[in-house]
Order: C-alpha cells, then sequence, then structure tokens
C-alpha cells in the first residue's frame, strides 16, 4: 500500500505544480494576460502612429502648396478670411423669407 500512498502523493504533488505553473504562465508577470494587454497597446500605438503620419504628410503638402502656388493662398483667404480680390464684386441675396421674418 505504501507504493500506492506515494504515487497518489506524486500526483498531487504533480497536479499542484502544474496548477501553479499555468497560473503563473496565464497571470503572472509578463504572463499571457500581460502579453495580449501588450499587444493591444502595440496595435493601438501603431495606428496612432500611421494617423500622425498621414497627417503629417498632409500638412507637408500644404505648406508646399502655401509656398509655391498662389491660387491656393487665394483660396485660403477667401474660404477662412472672407477676403474677395481686386475686381471682384460680393452680391448679398436676400430671399423674400428672410425679409418677411424681419
Amino acid at each position: 500500500m505504501d507504493v500506492k500512498a506515494g504515487k497518489k502523493t506524486f500526483l498531487i504533488v504533480f497536479a499542484i505544480a502544474v496548477f501553479a505553473i499555468t497560473v503563473f504562465a496565464v497571470a503572472g508577470e509578463n504572463g499571457l494576460i500581460d502579453v495580449i494587454r501588450l499587444k493591444k497597446e502595440r496595435d493601438r500605438i501603431l495606428s496612432q502612429n500611421r494617423e500622425v503620419e498621414r497627417e503629417s504628410e498632409r500638412l507637408r503638402r500644404e505648406i508646399e502648396l502655401l509656398k509655391a502656388d498662389k491660387r491656393y493662398i487665394a483660396e485660403i483667404a477667401r474660404r477662412e478670411l472672407g477676403m474677395i480680390g481686386k475686381n471682384e464684386i460680393i452680391y448679398k441675396i436676400e430671399r423674400t423669407e428672410d425679409r418677411e421674418r424681419d
């Protein structure tokens, strides 16, 4: 019977060791949970980096246009500052609905 008791004890100790190793591999420091979390964080950072690179390239193109293209500068001035060119006339058209409300 001592052999059976020894085998049983060995199996219990072995099962506890396997369980402990599994717990540490999954939940311990640098375990599977940390690896998954770090992978998600890396993917998020890479995505942000791609977005910043696209924005940077867009800004580089805009800088080149602002340096060299007078028509582009005029378009920006009209759109953002409400400016008009030398020989341009602005016509303000009021709708009849607008007049009746006033």
